[in-house]
């Protein structure tokens, strides 16, 4: 679709215009609407810090509120994630006839005419995060859009269940493994040579632990990430508790990485216990990393961790199959896929509880295998992507909703913490 279909789709439609998406991508396309005259009127988000305020002289409303608001509507969404947002929109009712991709709008706008960006977390202010948000709802709407490729936006790579901290609520349940190890170099490439065998573009591959540098060899991995076409960018999330070693450096300075440092510092401030307070003593060692990343010309992000929520558990919480779908449907993390090993997850939580031994849900994930025939590997990698409603795992989940409430970050315990071990072996159906 071109940018004039897309004004003649609006105008013929004669509705109220909502924008999907009030970050930097929703912005600019608000940016791009006035610049066609097209008139918007609000912006919708699922973020429920965001209820309530205002964006460019416009209300932002929360999804639970917006259909009593605006019972008909016509909606251009900006968030990357287009296949996600129509099902939300769909499933409050507005049809799919009135769900528009921004991309038209956004795809030949001058962010230099852009001034009016606002952002909710300080980092989002720094240099180049507008025109990063941009090109990744651009990439990815129109991948999404095709229904001939295999498009990924984001797949996790974790690297290793170690990790220097011990966070009790980690959402990424490392306090739960009681032995963990270091992911070989070899598996690893193996199983992403089997991906990329099998899809088209994969946007971003975020590479995380445990933290990453705890892995002598993730520095050949990453090498290995950089040398891959089909990957377009990749992401190294660290607590900057260890500072790269020289040898480790290079493969950070290629153009795809970002080196993402999560600065823990200030998160004993106030805190009663020992192991929380001690947080502080990893100052040095972050001003140390971002040091580094300065010399060497190392695109990076250091930021304070952020939108913790109580879902570093593993419980059974016998919702029935209803309850799990919508957990499900809210999910933020849904879409962040999960590579462990030969395995290919919808998200990391089915991953780790499938490691942890808590649940074998074979229809969770996809299991590559690069001498599988080819047609069937991408049927059933696109079913995985797009046409589930709910996961085995969601069992256990407690959910992660953008409007979830927030709790303290990176709370320390002394040693790894034990779960109810449930070994559930079944097919969901």
């Amino acid at each position: 679709m071109n940018k004039q279909k897309l004004q003649e789709s609006l105008v013929q439609q004669g509705l109220p215009i909502l924008i999907y998406g009030a970050a930097a991508s929703g912005q600019v396309l608000l940016h791009a609407c006035r610049i066609e005259g097209i008139k918007v009127s609000g912006f919708c988000d699922g973020n429920i810090k965001k209820k309530g305020t205002q964006l460019m002289g416009l209300d932002v409303f929360h999804i639970s509120e917006v259909r009593s608001k605006f019972p008909k509507a016509c909606w251009l969404i900006s968030a990357a994630d287009i296949l996600e947002i129509k099902d939300i929109l769909i499933n409050l009712g507005y049809p799919d006839s009135n769900l528009w991709p921004g991309v038209p709008l956004l795809r030949d706008i001058d962010l230099s005419q852009f001034n009016d960006f606002v952002g909710y977390n300080p980092e989002d202010m720094q240099s180049g995060f507008v025109e990063f948000a941009v090109k990744c709802a651009i990439q990815s709407q129109e991948g999404y859009m095709n229904p001939e490729t295999i498009f990924i936006r984001s797949v996790d790579l974790v690297v290793t269940e170690r990790c220097s901290m011990k966070c009790r609520d980690c959402a990424n349940l490392m306090q739960f493994f009681e032995k963990p190890v270091n992911y070989t170099v070899e598996n690893m490439t193996k199983a992403l040579t089997a991906l990329c065998a099998f899809v088209d573009e994969i946007f971003e591959v975020r590479v995380i632990g445990g933290e990453p540098f705890m892995n002598k060899d993730v520095h050949v991995m990453i090498e290995q990430l950089n040398q891959q076409p089909k990957v377009k960018r990749i992401a190294v999330y660290t607590n900057a508790t260890i500072v790269p070693k020289p040898h480790q450096i290079e493969c950070l300075r290629n153009k795809k990485v970002i080196f993402m440092i999560t600065d823990y510092t200030r998160c004993g401030d106030g805190a009663t216990d020992e192991q929380t307070a001690r947080l502080a003593r990893f100052g040095p060692t972050t001003d140390q990393v971002e040091k580094l990343c300065v010399e060497n010309n190392i695109d990076y992000r250091r930021h304070p961790p952020e939108n913790w929520t109580d879902a570093g558990r593993i419980v059974d919480f016998k919702r029935g199959l209803e309850g799990d779908k919508k957990i499900f449907r809210d999910c933020c993390c849904k879409n962040l896929i999960n590579l462990s090993e030969d395995e290919l997850h919808r998200c990391p939580f089915s991953a780790q509880i499938t490691r942890l031994g808590v649940s074998n849900f074979e229809s969770d994930y996809v299991k590559l295998s690069e001498s599988a025939d080819r047609n069937v590997m991408r049927s059933r990698i696109r079913n995985l992507l797009h046409e589930r409603d709910v996961l085995g795992a969601c069992q256990y989940c407690p959910g992660r909703s953008l409007s979830d409430p927030q709790i303290k970050p990176a709370i320390q315990v002394k040693s790894r913490m034990q779960y109810i071990r449930k070994v559930v072996e079944k097919t969901l159906t």
